[in-house]
């Protein structure tokens, strides 16, 4: 796999980070007013994104060995690991917040996981199709 491929795959993870930032930067106000605190969907959104780039790392490292089975672990553990720190994250910010959590950004985040979910796997698979050479 090229290098500018990997980074073509960052870079697509990054406009998705841009856009749901901005997004929420430029609604911010109107989320608020819906009881989705913007600020704690941002911070959702920034833990995603880093995890979505060791998760990135993690399938590129596992395309490197010749055992096909290692790529696929890679895919369930990343996917494991990213809800594992999503979890965690939502049980800190609920105890943090006390009571003027946002149970709307919580399912937000969660909708960003899914998200982030997608768009890993869309790429592992494209990653995978170029390393065996079939386009």
């Amino acid at each position: 796999m090229t290098k500018k491929f990997q980074q073509k795959l960052v870079l697509g993870l990054f406009f998705i980070f841009i856009a749901i930032n901005t997004g929420a930067m430029v609604a911010g106000h109107w989320l608020d007013e819906k009881h989705i605190d913007h600020v704690a969907l941002m911070g959702a959104n920034s833990l995603l994104f880093l995890v979505g780039i060791i998760s990135l790392m993690m399938h590129t490292k596992a395309l490197g060995n010749k055992n096909p089975n290692v790529f696929v672990r890679s895919i369930m553990a990343a996917t494991f690991i990213k809800l594992m720190v999503i979890l965690a994250a939502v049980m800190i910010y609920v105890v943090a917040a006390g009571s003027g959590r946002s149970i709307g950004a919580v399912i937000a985040g969660l909708g960003l996981y899914i998200v982030y979910t997608i768009f890993e796997v869309r790429a592992a698979l494209q990653m995978n199709r170029i390393k065996d050479g079939s386009n």
